[in-house]
């Protein structure tokens, strides 16, 4: 496996449109490294300039400690897995897996122990003799990902590789993926728009948007301290509430107000917006649906004007308004609520942010 290394890369289109900037990334070896954000925001193309399929504009990509701007495709010795599933339709499965291999002479006995060691690492050994016309959809994928696999390649770049499946199979191909990334101790870069796709598979996810990195970090620490209004509401589903509120000084105590309700926020949340200046201002107030609660003391709790209600077995998810401002929760399944109706809910105060109004930035990053 590989380690790589991206410094200040850039995309320029001739067109003028600037894809990606100044990204600066170190990828460990045996990392499974999550590139995520919404369309458009220059993730793919960031893994297509890994894998020599798009030019680099201007800085250096290293893999191994070799530069590899100028190394053509194939001598990169990475493989890519695409989101269509790119089998060759006249082939059998081991034929389509044995490919690649073919192409590079390697001897009968190498290829018949790779394809069939993938085979059984992918549970499609049994699937060997039969084409791609007969196969499920979360078959191909496991097909396309065994073609990858049998290279030994030094990492393994895959794009959306699970877009085309449907929600129970997407499910089943992310503990799969999760299982490989382990038996192999493989290097992995993978793009993908979804978030719970993000937080579930990767060691390390990057949120892009707009062709710049926004922040690189562990799923956890994402999801607890990210840096920015955007990264807090793109991870996370159902995803963060936020709330613009005015910081205030009642009863000698500092809290956040907004539509007739007031929540006293902790000694360290009270420190940073001293510091900050920001008595008087507005904030942006974000909490995240399983931070409301049913129960709570008094000074946290909250009017919700219930709209939709959304069962879902184990757990429901309350759509309304506070005020003028729309706000999920997510509560047990016993809660009594309807919709139409007004339900109290409590705010954990000890696990809001606060984003300045301005810049967007977390006045609590850490």
């Amino acid at each position: 496996m590989a380690s790589l290394s991206l410094v200040n890369v850039c995309k320029t289109f001739k067109n003028g449109q600037v894809a990606v900037k100044d990204f600066n990334l170190d990828i460990k070896d045996q990392e499974f490294l999550i590139l995520v954000g919404p369309s458009g925001c220059g993730k793919s193309t960031t893994l297509r300039m890994i894998a020599g399929l798009e030019e680099i504009s201007s800085g250096e990509l290293w893999i191994d400690g070799t530069l590899m701007n100028l190394t053509a495709p194939q001598k990169r010795d990475l493989s890519m897995v695409f989101q269509s599933y790119a089998l060759y339709p006249h082939l059998t499965v081991y034929e389509n897996m044995a490919f690649s291999l073919r192409v590079r002479n390697v001897m009968k006995t190498e290829i018949d122990k790779r394809v069939r060691n993938a085979a059984d690492v992918l549970c499609i050994s049994h699937l060997l003799d039969r084409k791609p016309h007969a196969l499920s959809g979360g078959q191909k994928q496991r097909v396309a990902i065994g073609s990858a696999i049998v290279r030994e390649p030094k990492a393994y770049l895959m794009d959306e590789p699970l877009s085309n499946l449907d929600a129970k199979l997407r499910t089943q191909m992310r503990v799969e993926l999760s299982k490989i990334h382990k038996e192999l101790g493989a290097t992995i870069i993978y793009v993908t728009h979804d978030q719970v796709e993000a937080m579930t598979l990767g060691t390390r996810i990057v949120v892009m948007n707009s062709g710049v990195m926004l922040q690189a970090a562990e799923p956890k620490v994402l999801y607890q301290n990210p840096i920015n209004k955007f990264v807090a509401g793109f991870i996370g589903s159902p995803s963060m509430n936020f709330i613009p509120v005015w910081v205030e000084r009642r009863e000698d105590r500092i809290c956040v107000e907004f539509s007739k309700n007031r929540l006293f926020v902790n000694e360290e949340c009270a420190k940073r917006l001293i510091d900050g200046d920001y008595l008087g201002r507005r904030v942006y107030l974000g909490i995240r649906p399983e931070d409301l609660h049913e129960t709570g003391p008094k000074e946290q709790e909250l009017k919700l004007n219930v709209e939709i209600k959304e069962v879902l077995g184990s757990e429901i998810l309350l759509h309304g308004k506070i005020g003028r401002n729309p706000v999920c929760a997510r509560l047990k399944p016993d809660f009594p609520s309807e919709a139409g109706k007004e339900a109290s809910i409590f705010a954990d105060m000890n696990r809001i942010l606060l984003f300045d109004m301005d810049t967007e930035e977390n006045i609590l990053y850490r």
